[in-house]
């Protein structure tokens, strides 16, 4: 992606921010992790990141091969109580509002960048979840077999 189109997508960063606000404050809240008062303020950073990745390399050969893409978010944890599920999926609900029309022949490659990084922090959040090691945890099962 070029450094012209990332511009623009920086250039959209308060309205991408107050959409996800928005769509986040509308999610019911599944614990006080969960609380947007407190999510609100990981966006900047969460924003920068997808921008820096987007800046580093392009994700085409990563996309071809990540689950990241091929699992919606709410499905990389099993027990559905990581708050950052609500986060990140509101997140990208509230990209494809502000920036899909603009991204159109861009959208995949910002995406991948995004749900990598989605990926990355909902499981490092699963990674200490108490809820892991229960029988029924498919995140454990997923673990167990080597995946």
């Amino acid at each position: 992606m070029d450094e012209g189109v990332i511009q623009r997508l920086e250039g959209l960063r308060p309205s991408w921010k107050r959409e996800w606000e928005a769509l986040l404050r509308s999610e019911p809240t599944l614990s006080p992790l969960g609380n947007p008062d407190t999510l609100v303020y990981l966006m900047d950073e969460t924003i920068t990141e997808v921008l820096k990745a987007l800046r580093a390399r392009s994700l085409k050969p990563v996309a071809i091969n990540s689950r990241a893409l091929l699992v919606p978010l709410q499905r990389h944890c099993a027990c559905g109580l990581n708050p950052l599920l609500n986060y990140y999926a509101t997140g990208e609900l509230a990209f494809h509002a502000v920036a899909g029309p603009m991204l159109v022949e861009h959208l995949d490659e910002a995406l991948a960048s995004y749900h990598l990084l989605a990926q990355k922090e909902i499981d490092t959040l699963c990674a200490v979840c108490q809820h892991r090691a229960s029988p029924g945890c498919a995140t454990t099962e997923l673990a167990d077999s080597g995946r």
